[in-house]
């Protein structure tokens, strides 16, 4: 019958500082996004199984930055992470 299925990917609740997780961590937002640029890192609340396929969704883009929220996976506990200002130079 093989694996059961994995648990919902979800993001976790240690965020950037001018990140939000809502939505039983459905959600990631940037309350701010006009006003902030860094600190924005969210990352998933389990690691992926091998072969995993996640999607994003976008429901909104601010034009005013390069870059926005940064979304991550680890194989590492997201409660224990001091999280980066950005993810661009890891």
């Amino acid at each position: 019958a093989g694996p059961p299925p994995p648990p919902r990917l979800l993001f976790h609740p240690n965020c950037g500082q001018k990140a939000a997780v809502v939505n039983e961590g459905r959600t990631a937002l940037r309350p701010h996004a006009t006003d902030d640029f860094n600190h924005g890192v969210v990352l998933s609340a389990r690691a992926l199984r091998d072969n995993e396929l996640f999607q994003v969704r976008i429901d909104k883009m601010v034009d005013k930055w390069a870059g926005s929220i940064e979304i991550g996976v680890t194989t590492h506990n997201p409660a224990y992470l001091q999280l980066p200002s950005t993810m661009t130079n890891l």
